[in-house]
């Protein structure tokens, strides 16, 4: 199944890629995108032609950091209706999760979750159902996010980090300007790290027409219902990194039985132990074909139970160890 997304994660594309040298229409359409996508902003187009094209369009320009400087010119509006939601909500909490229940109206293959412990709280994101790099995706992602944040509480916030899987590039002016010095690379996770405390915080754009802001994105989003699929992927993937993902522990959460999840994936085409291993495959990848990590740690981030399962895993799986396949020229 195709993800789409919005055509408006196209907005100011052309302009961005004049200024790096590029031609905006040619790149279009060297990806199969029809430039009518940089005038009409609610257009459905494949997330992973997007992906291809910031991709492409920082290797051609030499700019590492073209999605960063892409999300530098982005207001939070871009994200259509999905942002007034956002936006009206009485704490920075709830805008969260709005954002994290409602972005498949603007964005079918991103996901953003709440972690937290007593202290700190981790806003993340990932790019499920994509193949090969996404790392200009997850910058102006996380870009796009970090400044709306910054819009919705007082203007004193900052977040205790910005977090990147990849290695830093050459250049980092632009991630520390953006991000005010806090940004890392070679994080174990993509996203933005704050106090517990921060979510608690009222919003600066709260306005009271949250009831008015849901029914909407509600009545857009009644044809795009989660499957169960994207349910157990979205709950294995908050699970994953803490050992605590199992099919048992997911039916908890959704208030069933194993035999139901298993029924109701079935029904889909898919199954537990495959979504798992999709799931695994596509991180997988990602760890290490970003910055150095050691395999005890990527093993802990997928949910193996140690290094040696996880080499188990990965020869199944690939037809060979995990650094013999990280050295070969597919995640250069």
């Amino acid at each position: 199944m195709i993800s789409l997304v919005r055509s408006a994660a196209l907005t100011n594309y052309a302009s961005l890629a004049q200024a790096a040298g590029l031609d905006p229409l040619r790149m279009l359409r060297g990806f199969g995108l029809d430039p009518a996508c940089l005038d009409n902003p609610d257009l459905k187009i494949p997330a992973s032609a997007v992906g291809r094209l910031l991709e492409d369009s920082a290797k051609r320009s030499g700019w590492q950091d073209f999605g960063l400087r892409l999300a530098e010119t982005r207001q939070f509006a871009v994200w259509g209706p999905l942002a007034l939601l956002v936006r009206e909500q009485a704490k920075l909490r709830h805008a969260i999760g709005a954002l994290a229940r409602y972005l498949s109206v603007h964005h079918e293959s991103l996901h953003v979750w709440l972690e937290e412990d007593h202290q700190t709280a981790a806003i993340r994101l990932e790019f499920l159902g994509r193949e090969g790099p996404v790392r200009q995706s997850l910058e102006l992602s996380v870009g796009m996010l970090y400044r709306q944040i910054q819009q919705m509480l007082p203007e004193a916030w900052r977040a205790r980090r910005v977090c990147f899987m990849h290695a830093a590039p050459p250049d980092a002016r632009v991630a520390r300007r953006l991000f005010s010095n806090r940004v890392e690379f070679a994080a174990p996770f993509n996203g933005i790290v704050c106090a517990v405390a921060d979510l608690e915080t009222p919003l600066a754009t709260y306005a009271r027409l949250e009831q008015y802001a849901q029914q909407y994105v509600e009545w857009i989003s009644s044809d795009q219902n989660r499957s169960s699929t994207e349910t157990v992927r979205q709950l294995a993937l908050t699970l994953m990194p803490s050992g605590t993902c199992t099919l048992g522990r997911i039916a908890k959460l959704l208030d069933v039985d194993e035999r139901t999840v298993r029924r109701h994936l079935l029904n889909e085409g898919t199954s537990y132990h495959e979504l798992l291993n999709q799931i695994r495959r596509e991180l997988v990848q990602r760890h290490l074909g970003n910055a150095p990590r050691k395999h005890a740690e990527i093993a802990l981030l997928l949910g193996f139970s140690g290094p040696t399962q996880f080499s188990r895993w990965f020869r199944q799986q690939f037809g060979c160890n995990a650094s013999a396949w990280a050295g070969t020229t597919w995640v250069r």
